[in-house]
């Protein structure tokens, strides 16, 4: 699914939707990617259940090691993971560095949650 040169083996993934005051949680033990609640709470409205078990996402900091937003998946701070070379690479500052899809917060597994709708 990605490939980071093996530095991530026991790591999860942010996704897309990265703000550093939610709460993420993670689908299964052996998801990649975590969510936030509101995410769960829609799915359980379209699959018609009032609770669900996740797994908390506890943040880090890895050094060397970074999240792409906008390709989701964890490379490491080489300039042949991201940089000039990657057609979305767009700097934050709008002329050199690093880029805006460019996060260093990587989520642990955590314990088990559960969910519920309130109705």
């Amino acid at each position: 699914m990605f490939d980071c040169h093996g530095c991530c083996y026991e790591w999860m993934f942010v996704n897309k939707l990265h703000t550093m005051k939610k709460q993420y949680y993670f689908e299964s033990a052996n998801s990649e990617t975590c969510w936030t609640a509101d995410y769960f709470e829609s799915r359980m409205i379209e699959e018609g259940v009032k609770e669900i078990t996740v797994y908390a996402a506890i943040p880090d900091k890895i050094p060397g090691v970074f999240w792409c937003t906008e390709h989701l998946y964890c490379g490491d701070d080489s300039a042949e993971s991201c940089g000039n070379q990657c057609i979305e690479y767009e700097p934050r500052n709008g002329k050199n560095g690093c880029c805006r899809h460019h996060r260093s917060t990587v989520y642990e597994l955590g314990g088990a949650v559960k969910l519920t709708l309130d109705s």
